[in-house]
């Protein structure tokens, strides 16, 4: 047998130990659409304006069909809103200043494009 490093998957997931279940959820189901790019089908398109906004979490929520949810972080939105400013800025382009991520459900296996302006107004 191999000596193989422990690894801290709290650290893999971009987590500590005292986050919810939901949490954690959430953020290996973020983890998980990283790994499989654009192939993930999505089955709709939902504006970060139509979610509801949790102040306590300071997360963005949406319902699914199932009774189940779509959550959004605001530090997601703000990191990928980065990122791709960044993108846009090394490649000298500019897409329409709009941004977005897919989101799974925290129960079924749906996914929604959540989309964004750059002009949005932060909580």
């Amino acid at each position: 047998m191999c000596d193989a490093a422990e690894k801290d998957l709290y650290a893999v997931l971009g987590a500590s130990s005292t986050d919810s279940v939901q949490q954690l959820r959430h953020r290996y189901q973020q983890l998980a659409l990283q790994e499989l790019k654009q192939d993930w089908p999505v089955d709709s398109t939902v504006c970060l304006e139509d979610m509801t906004w949790d102040q306590d979490e300071r997360v963005y929520t949406y319902s699914c069909r199932c009774g189940g949810g779509f959550i959004v972080s605001e530090e997601e939105v703000e990191e990928e809103t980065q990122r791709r400013q960044q993108d846009d800025e090394q490649e000298g382009t500019e897409d329409g200043g709009h941004r977005g991520v897919v989101v799974c459900c925290d129960t079924c296996s749906l996914s929604v494009y959540v989309t964004w302006s750059l002009n949005r107004k932060t909580f």
